[in-house]
């Protein structure tokens, strides 16, 4: 029987949905001051490994919350995803193609990627949110939800209870997944494409793992006159054993999932690894899965914010779903911090969706490219760069001031083709300081950043007097050879940022480069003038 109470809560950010976006959302806000809400009605985490491979980039933005060291203690080693994707005609069968090559490399970086599942990340996230002063609650569920001009006002039942309770937020975060009740509410369609193939997802224990490393593979597209489809091993930790998936295709047209119990699933299996009597020691679960390539037509309505599988959700070829929820979060979590500290104009919060919602279209329609030729061609014509897609795209319109020409530029490439253009991720340096070392990594990632060239000699003073005036956070670091200067020993900066020894570059909380002088200025007035009028523009103020 349901109670309804008369509590009342209020709270900066409320985050409907608590899987892996909405934990990191939850995150990187707690990491940025803001004090937040999680709402989640399961129990607790996933028990289920789903996505799993985490990009370098990824990784960075969990780095500067703190939680990387606890990730590196479970995830398994980068051996573990030591291989290639191959077509086959079983595990140990004939083997037809070699889809992609050396998949390992998609996760080296500075930071380098991890191979972690998401059962095995989630509580992670979790700990780490609470211990920042997140508050995380499972087991509850909205009920009802409403916006004015002055926030979001949201019904909350807890399940075991019955207890109702009701909370005002000044922003909402929509995290709840891709059937999103919320964006339904608010009468935002979607586009892209539906059906791209169906899939019954056998999720098992198996000693399998050795077959995969002989194979040298770390997923398998296969077909034989059994079972056609895709397998992929999830390595296990302290936490779980060894963990697979099978993929196996379905029409959904002349079946459902009653059609497949557990002595069709254990056949099923047999037949994709290619040994009749293989032992299985326990299957987990039996999902249906539809491949879609489905973008929301906004990201945003008033006060409300989707992100993840609400926003756009896409197949899982390439590994891209989990990553790109996890940058959608943490580029909406720094203007929702900027916004609430009172650093900049709710105008900047529509920048989430100019960014991030031209990004989503065109990884749907890479990563759906990518699926439908690895299902149908085998490796034929496959063009999509997966690195590229993940760690190499630009900004074009948002939070940023670009230049002349920047519309030319193409929407991704390699990240290493960048030279510091504005939108784009800021290239990985090393400097010196005071004898020690100091890379970009720990300078970029909670405040804005003016990095200037040796002969910048006005930036500096002007970035103190531009950060008194706008009462903003701003960080400015000058190379030269002083006590406290940042001494670039390989002389990389101004190739890397494509500046002269006199320009400069700011770089976003989120490591994106928002603006740069190529040239110096002729006095600390310009400068100031200049930087003055380049964050007023980004921060809307």
């Amino acid at each position: 029987m349901s109670q309804t109470s008369t509590q009342h809560e209020t709270i900066p950010v409320l985050i409907i949905g608590g899987g892996l976006v909405g934990l990191s959302t939850s995150l990187f806000l707690s990491h940025a001051g803001v004090s937040s809400l999680m709402i989640e009605r399961h129990p607790g985490t996933a028990i289920h490994p789903r996505a799993m491979g985490f990009s370098p980039r990824t990784l960075e933005m969990f780095r500067t919350t703190g939680v990387e060291k606890a990730i590196r203690k479970v995830e398994p080693s980068l051996a573990a995803i030591d291989g290639s994707t191959l077509l086959v005609e079983s595990l140990v069968g004939q083997v037809f193609d070699n889809l992609q090559e050396d998949v390992s490399s998609i996760f080296t970086g500075p930071v380098p990627g991890s191979a972690i599942a998401q059962d095995l990340l989630e509580p992670l996230l979790r700990t780490r949110a609470e211990q920042l002063g997140g508050d995380l609650r499972f087991g509850n569920e909205l009920v009802a939800c409403e916006q004015d001009a002055e926030g979001v006002t949201a019904t909350i039942r807890e399940r075991e209870s019955g207890r109702t309770y009701t909370v005002h937020a000044q922003f909402l975060v929509a995290a709840d997944g891709s059937n999103s009740p919320l964006r339904e509410q608010f009468g935002i369609g979607q586009h892209g494409m539906h059906g791209l193939f169906h899939s019954v997802s056998i999720i098992f224990e198996a000693e399998l793992m050795e077959i995969f490393q002989k194979q040298h593979a770390i997923m398998c597209f296969l077909a034989n006159d059994t079972v056609s489809g895709a397998m992929v091993p999830y390595p296990g930790s302290s936490a779980r054993p060894d963990l697979f998936r099978l993929d196996a295709t379905y029409d959904p047209e002349v079946e459902t999932l009653d059609d497949y119990p557990e002595e069709r699933c254990l056949a099923l299996i047999r037949a994709a690894v290619g040994i009749p009597d293989f032992p299985v020691t326990r299957i987990r679960a039996v999902l249906t899965y539809e491949a879609n390539a489905l973008v929301a037509d906004s990201f945003q309505q008033g006060r409300v914010f989707f992100v993840g599988d609400a926003a756009r959700t896409q197949p899982p070829s390439g590994g891209l779903g989990g990553n790109t929820g996890i940058a959608e979060a943490h580029n909406l979590a720094w203007k929702l911090a900027a916004v609430l500290h009172g650093e900049a104009g709710e105008t900047l919060l529509t920048t989430y969706d100019s960014e991030r919602r031209t990004l989503a279209d065109y990884t749907a329609e890479q990563v759906a490219l990518l699926s439908q030729q690895r299902q149908n061609e085998g490796s034929a014509g496959i063009t999509v760069d997966v690195v590229s897609v993940n760690s190499g795209y630009r900004y074009s319109a948002g939070a940023i001031v670009q230049e002349a020409g920047d519309e030319l530029l193409p929407l991704a490439q390699r990240p290493e083709q960048w030279r510091g253009q504005s939108g784009t991720y800021a290239p990985y340096l090393t400097f010196e300081r005071e004898g020690k070392t100091v890379s970009t990594l720990d300078l970029f990632g909670t405040h804005f950043v003016l990095l200037a060239g040796v002969e910048g000699v006005y930036w500096e003073a002007a970035a103190q007097h531009v950060r008194e005036a706008l009462h903003l956070s701003l960080d400015v670091y000058q190379i030269g050879e002083s006590a406290h200067a940042l001494l670039d020993r390989e002389h990389r900066l101004c190739e890397s940022y494509g500046i002269s020894a006199g320009g400069a570059v700011l770089v976003r909380p989120d490591g994106f480069i928002a603006w740069r002088s190529k040239t110096g200025q002729t006095s600390e007035q310009a400068a100031e003038q200049t930087l003055t009028q380049v964050l007023t523009t980004i921060l809307a103020r």
